[in-house]
C-alpha cells in the first residue's frame, strides 16, 4: 500500500519536472524566435521591433522607416544591432530663401563760397539702396539648426545726399579774445546804421563762424553786415559780427550776453551800429 503511494508521488514529481523543463524550452525558443528588442524613435513616434541579427538599416526597414539622403541616424546605419538598442532618426531638411534689405545713403558736404557762412543748401537728395541676401537654412525635425549667408547681391546702390555749405570765417586772434574788443572802440567808422536789437545768451552751440560765443559777439544778417565786420554798438560797446540767426534779417542784430538776466535786461531796442574800418 505504501509502496503504491510512493510510486504515484514519484510519477507526479517526474511529470511536474518534465513540464517545467518544457516550459523553459518553449520560452527560450520563443525568445530566439522573436530576436533582439530594438526601439526606434522617428517622426515624433516610437517603434518597437524584434530582430534576430543584422544592422540598424535592417531594423529601420522592418519598421518601415525610410531615410532621405540628408537624414541623420544614430547609431550609424551600418552598425550591428544589440539587444535593447535605441535608434534615433533625425529628419534633416535644407531650404534656401532670400530677403531684401534697404541700405541708407551717406551725407556728403561740399563747401560753396557763394553761400554765407553758416548757410546750407541741399544740392541733391539722397536715395536709399537695396541688397538681396541669399540664405541656406538647415532644419532638424522642423526646428532651425543653422543659418548661413551664401551671398549678397547689390540690386541698387545708394546715392549720397549732397549738401553745400558756406565757408566758415576763421577769426583772427584778436577777434577771439574779449579783452581785445576794447581796441575796437577807438577805431574809425565807415558808416552808421540804425538797427533793431535783441539779445541772447548761451545755447550750447558754437557761432556760425565756429567759435564759442562771448560778450562782444553779435549776430547779423550777412547781406547787410558781412561776418567778421568790426562794430561798435550803442550802449553795448565794441563788437564783431560773428554769428547769424534765422530771425536776424535786414537791419536787425542780436547781441550776446554771458547771462540770461543780462539778455532779458537788454530786451528789445533801437540802437546805432557803427561800422568800423
Amino acid at each position: 500500500m505504501n509502496l503504491g503511494i510512493k510510486n504515484i508521488l514519484h510519477d507526479r514529481t517526474c511529470r511536474l519536472l518534465l513540464g517545467l523543463i518544457c516550459l523553459c524550452i518553449a520560452f527560450l525558443a520563443g525568445s530566439l524566435a522573436l530576436g533582439k528588442q530594438i526601439r526606434i524613435q522617428a517622426d515624433g513616434k516610437e517603434y518597437m521591433v524584434f530582430q534576430l541579427r543584422g544592422t540598424v538599416t535592417d531594423a529601420l526597414a522592418l519598421a518601415n522607416v525610410t531615410l532621405s539622403g540628408t537624414d541623420r541616424v544614430h547609431p550609424s546605419p551600418s552598425s550591428r544591432l544589440r539587444d535593447g538598442e535605441k535608434i534615433t532618426v533625425t529628419r534633416v531638411k535644407i531650404k534656401e530663401f532670400t530677403n531684401h534689405q534697404v541700405t541708407q545713403f551717406a551725407l556728403e558736404k561740399r563747401e560753396d563760397r557763394n553761400l554765407f557762412p553758416g548757410e546750407q543748401k541741399v544740392i541733391k537728395q539722397g536715395k536709399t539702396g537695396m541688397v538681396r541676401h541669399y540664405y541656406k537654412v538647415v532644419y532638424w525635425d522642423n526646428q532651425e539648426k543653422q543659418r548661413q549667408l551664401v551671398k549678397k547681391q547689390v540690386l541698387k546702390k545708394p546715392e549720397p545726399m549732397i549738401v553745400a555749405y558756406g565757408p566758415p570765417i576763421v577769426p583772427s586772434r584778436n577777434m577771439t579774445r574779449t579783452e581785445n574788443l576794447e581796441e575796437l572802440s577807438s577805431g574809425k567808422y565807415k558808416r552808421i546804421i540804425q538797427a533793431y536789437s535783441t539779445a541772447y545768451t548761451h545755447t550750447g552751440y558754437r557761432t556760425a563762424t565756429g567759435v564759442k560765443p562771448y560778450r562782444g559777439v553779435v549776430s547779423v544778417d550777412p547781406r547787410v553786415i558781412p561776418l567778421g565786420t568790426k562794430l561798435y554798438v550803442e550802449n553795448y560797446g565794441p563788437a564783431v559780427a560773428m554769428d547769424t540767426g534765422g530771425d536776424i534779417k535786414g537791419n536787425r542784430i542780436d547781441v550776446f550776453f554771458e547771462t540770461r538776466q543780462e539778455a532779458l535786461s537788454w530786451g528789445k531796442r533801437q540802437v546805432k551800429v557803427h561800422i568800423l574800418e
